[in-house]
C-alpha cells in the first residue's frame, strides 16, 4: 500500500492528521496511542468485500471506503460523529476489547440504545461506540445538532430525548470515562 496524505486514492492510507488527533482528544482525552492509528482508504476484507458505506476499525486502524476523508476534522458532524464511532473501537481495541471476535457478529446486533442507570462499561460494543460519538455530538455541537443528527438515524438514543433528560442521563453514563 501507497502512504499518502493528499489524496483520496483507494488503497491509500494515512496517519491521522493533527486536527483529527484534536477531534478525537476532545472526547478520549491522552487514553488512545494516537501517533499508531493508521486511515486506510479501502477495504479491510480481502478482494474489497467491505462494503462500501461500511466503516471498519477491528485492528486498531481504521478503514472506510465512501466515506473516507483525507481529515476528519474538516467535514461534517455527520462524518464527524461516524469517525468518532470508529475511534471508539480503537479505544476498545486499546483496552483489552476483542474487537475483531464481536465484530464479527456487529452486522447483527442493534447500535441503538437507552440510557438508564448504568455506566458505559455495561453496554456491549456496538452500543458504547455509538454512546460515545453520540455523547460526542452533545458536547462539541449542542442539543439542536444532536436532535437534527437522531432524526436522521445518525444518533440511535431511545427514550426521553428531551435535553435535561439526555443531559443528566449521558452524565451518568460517561461518568468514568475514558478509563485508562
Amino acid at each position: 500500500m501507497e502512504i499518502v496524505m493528499d489524496n483520496q486514492k483507494e488503497g491509500s492510507l494515512r496517519l491521522l492528521t493533527s486536527g483529527e488527533i484534536r477531534l478525537a482528544k476532545s472526547i478520549f482525552g491522552d487514553s488512545i496511542h494516537y501517533h499508531k492509528v493508521w486511515i486506510h482508504h479501502g477495504s479491510y476484507l480481502p478482494f474489497g468485500l467491505q462494503d462500501k458505506n461500511t466503516a471498519m476499525s477491528p485492528n486498531g486502524e481504521l478503514y472506510f471506503r465512501a466515506w473516507y476523508s483525507n481529515d476528519f476534522s474538516l467535514t461534517n458532524m455527520s462524518n464527524q460523529h461516524l469517525f468518532i464511532h470508529e475511534m471508539s473501537h480503537v479505544w476498545q481495541r486499546e483496552r483489552g476489547m476483542n474487537v475483531i471476535f464481536r465484530g464479527l457478529v456487529s452486522w447483527a446486533v442493534s447500535y441503538r440504545y437507552q440510557l438508564g442507570n448504568r455506566t458505559l462499561r455495561c453496554y456491549p460494543m456496538e452500543q458504547q461506540a455509538q454512546i460515545i460519538a453520540d455523547y460526542f455530538v452533545l458536547k462539541t455541537y449542542g442539543y439542536q445538532v444532536w436532535k437534527m443528527l437522531r432524526a436522521r438515524g445518525d444518533v440511535t438514543l431511545d427514550g426521553d430525548t428531551s435535553e435535561a433528560a439526555i443531559r443528566q442521563q449521558y452524565q451518568k453514563t460517561m461518568q468514568f470515562f475514558p478509563w485508562n
